[in-house]
């Protein structure tokens, strides 16, 4: 089972990614305090990070740079900024990709249609 950590401060879509991740069997660990971030990952040691750019704090951007100087996870940022700039900026602070919110379902779940 993949483990996927998500790193979200808006409560309504960081449940709904953790429902939609645990019904597509996989571990999701999403962490309610943004006290070092890039710490709480390293320390969870996921396979996938997603990361939201608007946090309370040091914003996701930072925390991913951070984490770059110790870790390779994966790390799809999931933001409401969405601008080519704003993308470009993840992608060069270490992203891997770049989702926009709001976003469209794009997990499957076992024995649902496709949304």
């Amino acid at each position: 089972m993949y483990k996927i950590m998500v790193i979200e401060d808006d409560p309504a879509i960081r449940e709904e990614l953790e429902v939609l991740l645990k019904n597509a069997l996989y571990e999701p660990v999403c962490p309610q305090s943004f006290e070092d971030p890039a710490g709480q990952i390293l320390r969870e040691s996921p396979d996938l990070v997603l990361l939201d750019v608007n946090l309370p704090g040091e914003n996701g951007i930072q925390v991913c740079r951070k984490l770059r100087n110790a870790s390779d996870v994966p790390v799809i940022f999931v933001t409401s900024r969405n601008t080519s700039m704003d993308e470009l900026e993840c992608i060069t602070g270490g992203g891997d990709d770049y989702i926009s919110k709001p976003y469209r379902r794009l997990f499957f779940l076992p024995g649902s249609r496709r949304c």
